[in-house]
C-alpha cells in the first residue's frame, strides 16, 4: 500500500506536487488552534465564557471565508489568495500571544479564522485548474492525504510543546505556515505560472464524454443538500467519539484512541489506492457505495457499548469516508461551470464548517445521555440522503447523468 501511495503521489504533476508539500506543511504546523482554549484557561485573565466566544470567533471567521470564496477567486488567482492566507495566517500567529484584551483577542481570532480557512477553497480552485478530469478525484485524495498526515503531525508535536512552553506553539506554527508559503511561492514560480495566476475563465465548459448538456446550477445545489448530512455526520467522531467512548459508555479511554488511531491509519495507507481502484466508476455509483458504508458504519456505533462494534463500524465509517469525500469534491468540480467554481468550491467548504458547527449542538440537544441517539440520527440522515441519490441519479436537472459504471 505505502509503494501505491509513493508511485501515485510520484505520478502528480509538478503544480499538484508543489501543492501536496504546500498542503502538509501549512496542516503540520496547525498546533496553536488546538490548544487555544487550554492556553486561555492557563492565561488566568478570562472566563469560559469568554474562551467559548474566542473559539467560536475562529470558526465564524472560517465560514466568513468559505462564503467569500466565489466572489474572490473570481477577481483574484487562486495562487495569490493561499499565498495571501498563508502569509497573513502566520503574521496572525506572531501577533497573538502578545494580545491580552478580549474584544482585540475576538477580532484577532475572527481574523485568524479567515485567513485559515481562506486557504481551502483556493486549493481546491487550483487542484481544478491543474489537473485533468481523469487525474482530478485522485489529485483531491492526494490534497486529502496531505491533510490527513499533517494534522497528525501537527497537534502531536503541539502537545509536546505545549507542556514546555505554551506560547512557543503560536511561533512555530507561524514559522511552519511561513515555510509553506516561501515553499509554494519558489516551487510555482514558473511551472505553470502563467495558468496559475490566470482568473477562473467565463466560458461555459464542454460537456464530459457521455455525460448530459449542462443543467445551471440545479445539479450543485441537489449535491450541495445531499452533501450536507455526511457533513453533519462526519462531525461527530473529532467532536463527540471521545467523550462518548469515556463519559457514556464508561470505556477505559485508550479504547478512544484506538478509534481514533484506526480512523488515520486507514485513511493514510488506504485512501489513494482505493480512490485509484474506483477511479472508472461513476459518480453516482462511488457516491453510492460510500453512502452506504457511512451509514452503516454510523448506525452500528450506537447498536451497543461492545468496544469491538465500535471499532467494526470506525472501519465502515472509515471507508465510506475514503470514498466519499473525494468523490463529492470531483462531483462538485465536474457539475460546476468555470465562473462557478470558487464559489461552489467555497460553498462546500462552508457545508464542511456547517457540519462541524451544527453536529454537537444537535447532538447535545437530544440531551448529555443521548449519544447512541446521535450516531443512528446520523447514519439514518445520511441513508435518506443515499435514498435520494438513487431517486435524482437519472434526472439531467439534478443529476450528471454518466455512462460509466
Amino acid at each position: 500500500m505505502i509503494t501505491t501511495v509513493l508511485k501515485t503521489l510520484a505520478s502528480l504533476n509538478p503544480q499538484l506536487r508543489a501543492q501536496f508539500i504546500t498542503t502538509l506543511l501549512f496542516r503540520s504546523g496547525t498546533m496553536a488552534f488546538p490548544f487555544l482554549a487550554a492556553y486561555l484557561l492557563g492565561q488566568g485573565r478570562y472566563d469560559a465564557a469568554a474562551i467559548g466566544l474566542v473559539v467560536a470567533a475562529f470558526g465564524a471567521g472560517a465560514l466568513l471565508a468559505d462564503l467569500s470564496a466565489g466572489p474572490l477567486l473570481q477577481r483574484v488567482p487562486a495562487r495569490t489568495v493561499m499565498l495571501g492566507a498563508l502569509t497573513l495566517n502566520a503574521s496572525v500567529l506572531v501577533v497573538a500571544p502578545a494580545v491580552s484584551d478580549i474584544w482585540l483577542l475576538l477580532a484577532l481570532t475572527f481574523f485568524w479564522g479567515v485567513c485559515y480557512e481562506a486557504y481551502t477553497p483556493a486549493n481546491y480552485m487550483a487542484t481544478v485548474t491543474h489537473s485533468s478530469e481523469a487525474e482530478r478525484k485522485i489529485a483531491f485524495s492526494c490534497n486529502r492525504l496531505a491533510i490527513n498526515i499533517g494534522m497528525g503531525i501537527g497537534p502531536a508535536l503541539g502537545g509536546l510543546l505545549f507542556a514546555w512552553t505554551p506560547s512557543a506553539l503560536f511561533y512555530l506554527n507561524a514559522a511552519m505556515v511561513l515555510a509553506a508559503a516561501l515553499f509554494y511561492a519558489l516551487a510555482t514560480r514558473h511551472a505553470g505560472r502563467a495558468q496559475a495566476n490566470k482568473p477562473a475563465p467565463t466560458a461555459v465548459p464542454a460537456t464530459p464524454a457521455g455525460a448530459s448538456a449542462p443543467a445551471g446550477d440545479g445539479r450543485f445545489w441537489a449535491v450541495f443538500g445531499l452533501a450536507l448530512p455526511i457533513h453533519l455526520a462526519y462531525a461527530l467522531p473529532p467532536t463527540l467519539l471521545g467523550a462518548y467512548v469515556i463519559n457514556q459508555l464508561g470505556l477505559p479511554s485508550w479504547w478512544a484512541g484506538l478509534l481514533f488511531s484506526a480512523n488515520a491509519f486507514c485513511v493514510v495507507l488506504f485512501e489513494l489506492p482505493l480512490n485509484v481502484a474506483m477511479q472508472k466508476l461513476s459518480h453516482a455509483r462511488s457516491l453510492t457505495i460510500g453512502y452506504s458504508l457511512a451509514a452503516a458504519g454510523f448506525m452500528l456505533m450506537g447498536v451497543s457499548a461492545n468496544p469491538f462494534m465500535l471499532l467494526a463500524g470506525t472501519l465502515l465509517w472509515t471507508l465510506g469516508e475514503m470514498i466519499v469525500f473525494p468523490s463529492l469534491l470531483y462531483y462538485v468540480s465536474e457539475v460546476s461551470a468555470p465562473q462557478q467554481m470558487g464559489r461552489n468550491m467555497g460553498l462546500y467548504s462552508a457545508g464542511v464548517n456547517i457540519g462541524l458547527m451544527a453536529a454537537p449542538q444537535l447532538a447535545l440537544a437530544l440531551g448529555p445521555h443521548t449519544g447512541a441517539q446521535a450516531w443512528w440520527l446520523s447514519g439514518a440522515l445520511v441513508a435518506a440522503a443515499l435514498l435520494l441519490i438513487l431517486a435524482i441519479r437519472r434526472q439531467p436537472r439534478l443529476w450528471l447523468v454518466e455512462q460509466r459504471a
